[in-house]
């Protein structure tokens, strides 16, 4: 396990989310994230990996709303990237 403030979490990501090693990630000596490498996902058991993707979702959510964006700006903002992007690609 190794402990990894913010700095340099964001300095050697790359190295280390190809580790195997569990990281702690702190912000002023305090624990501010958990960082579990997996090799295969689908390792995780079903139940924990729903529950990670009802809170994910709801972190989402909750930041969307405080926002003030609407699941229909979101869906447009998404579309007109999607369409920028294969424009550029049909110019390339």
């Amino acid at each position: 396990m190794r402990v990894a403030g913010v700095r340099e979490f964001r300095n050697r990501a790359p190295e280390l989310l190809q580790g195997r090693d569990i990281v702690l990630v702190t912000r002023h000596g305090k624990l501010s994230g958990v960082l579990v490498p997996l090799s295969d996902p689908t390792e995780l058991p079903v139940e924990l990996r729903k529950e990670v993707l009802r809170r994910l979702g709801a972190a989402i959510a909750r930041d969307l709303k405080s926002k003030g964006v609407t699941q229909r700006k979101a869906q447009s903002d998404f579309e007109a990237w999607r369409n920028a992007r294969r424009s550029r690609r049909s110019r390339h």
